[in-house]
């Protein structure tokens, strides 16, 4: 009867000492900080089979729900806990992305106020982290709202090779790494096409100016040179 009590006892402090343990997040990769719009997975270890639980996650104290696995994959930053069935809610994990994958992009042009029927470029300039040169890119170019051109990685240069006036307007240009889903949009830069119309009127008024001066100027030299002959030969046909 003593042994049997005993068993009992065990049985009963083994079973509290189960339901007493704390849940684990474990997150894959281990490192922080971790680079922005990368996955990270959190796993979440209890007292059963791992195949076998179904955990409660937590981010930032608030319940995401009973899931059916007790692995998560995740690109947002905050406090993560969990909790499978037997086990007690997990101490919190803390996934910091403090690190940009690339810089916001900077739209810069060739000239802000080219002459029409002229050439043009856009480019897209963007910096990509140290750690992750290898990501893929792809830009796209949009005037006053609308997309104009979209491409790959190594087309952030947009060639207009002759501008019209009609392609006025406040160009932008996006930036997105597919892979981690992040799109991150430029600066606005504004570009007034002017006529080239405009260009040969100014052009042909110059040349008329010219003229007119080449006029005045041989008017000046031939009056400079008719009171020159009456200085010196005013004075010969007086005395005859």
């Amino acid at each position: 009867m003593l042994q049997w009590t005993l068993l009992l006892v065990l049985g009963l402090l083994s079973r509290q000492t189960a339901i007493a343990k704390k849940s684990v997040v474990e997150p894959r990769p281990s490192w922080t900080p971790i680079l922005e719009g990368e996955a990270v997975t959190l796993i979440c270890h209890g007292v059963g089979p791992l195949k076998e639980e179904r955990a409660w996650w937590y981010k930032n104290q608030q319940s995401r729900g009973i899931l059916s696995t007790n692995i998560i994959q995740t690109n947002q930053p905050g406090e993560y806990r969990c909790q499978t069935q037997g086990s007690t809610l997990s101490d919190p994990v803390n996934l910091v992305f403090s690190s940009e994958l690339f810089s916001p992009p900077d739209l810069k042009t060739t000239t802000s106020e080219p002459i029409e029927g002229t050439p043009v470029n856009l480019s897209c300039e963007t910096q990509l982290s140290p750690q992750r040169l290898d990501t893929k890119l792809y830009f796209s170019f949009t005037r006053d709202g609308m997309v104009i051109t979209s491409s790959g990685k190594n087309s952030h240069v947009l060639q207009i090779p002759a501008i019209q006036t009609k392609d006025s307007g406040s160009y932008r240009c996006e930036a997105k790494a597919v892979t981690q889903n992040i799109l991150k949009q430029s600066n606005y830069v504004k570009i007034s096409v002017k006529s080239g119309n405009l260009s040969s009127f100014n052009s042909s008024e110059k040349i008329s100016h010219l003229s007119l001066g080449l006029i005045v100027t041989q008017f000046i030299v031939v009056v400079l040179a008719a009171s020159a002959l009456l200085f010196f030969f005013g004075p010969w046909s007086k005395s005859e």
